[in-house]
C-alpha cells in the first residue's frame, strides 16, 4: 500500500497504541492484521484503542461500533460459566463417537483493513466493513 497516507496514519497509529513489540518479535501489520488475536488487544485495552482511533481519525458512528462483537467481555466469569457444559458436551460426544466441532461460535475478527475502510467512508457501519472484508471464495 505505498503512498497511502490513511494506511500510512493507521499504520502509526497502531504501532503508538500497541507499543513495543512482544519478546522481541516485531509484528508485521496488513490489512488482515487482527486487533485481537494478533495484536493482543482485548476488554479495557480495546476500549481505549477504539476511542482513541475514532477520535484521531475523525470516524462517526461510534456509539454504532459493537464493542462485544470483536471483544471479550472483561474478567473470565463467562468463560469459567460455559467451561462446565462444554466439557459435558465434549465427553458426551467422544463417547458417542462423534467430533464435537464447533462448541461457541467465532467472534467476527476486526481487522486493520476494517478500520482503514472506517477511516476512508469517514464513518463506522458494521454490515457494510464486514462485507467488504468477507473473504470471497
Amino acid at each position: 500500500m505505498a503512498n497511502d497516507p490513511q494506511w500510512d496514519a493507521l499504520l502509526a497509529f497502531t504501532r503508538e497504541e500497541v507499543g513495543a513489540p512482544w519478546w522481541g518479535k516485531a509484528i508485521t501489520l496488513t490489512l488482515s492484521t487482527s486487533i485481537n488475536d494478533d495484536l493482543g488487544i482485548d476488554r479495557d485495552d480495546a476500549v481505549e484503542f477504539m476511542q482513541k482511533f475514532f477520535d484521531r481519525f475523525n470516524v462517526a458512528g461510534m456509539e454504532n461500533f459493537p464493542l462485544h462483537r470483536y471483544f471479550g467481555p472483561e474478567g473470565n466469569a463467562l468463560l469459567a460459566l460455559l467451561l462446565v457444559p462444554m466439557l459435558v458436551v465434549a465427553f458426551v460426544s467422544f463417547v458417542l463417537r462423534r467430533k464435537p466441532g464447533n462448541l461457541l461460535p467465532r467472534k467476527p475478527t476486526l481487522t486493520l483493513g476494517m478500520l482503514l475502510d472506517a477511516i476512508r467512508v469517514g464513518r463506522w457501519d458494521t454490515k457494510a466493513i464486514e462485507r467488504a472484508r468477507k473473504p470471497r471464495i
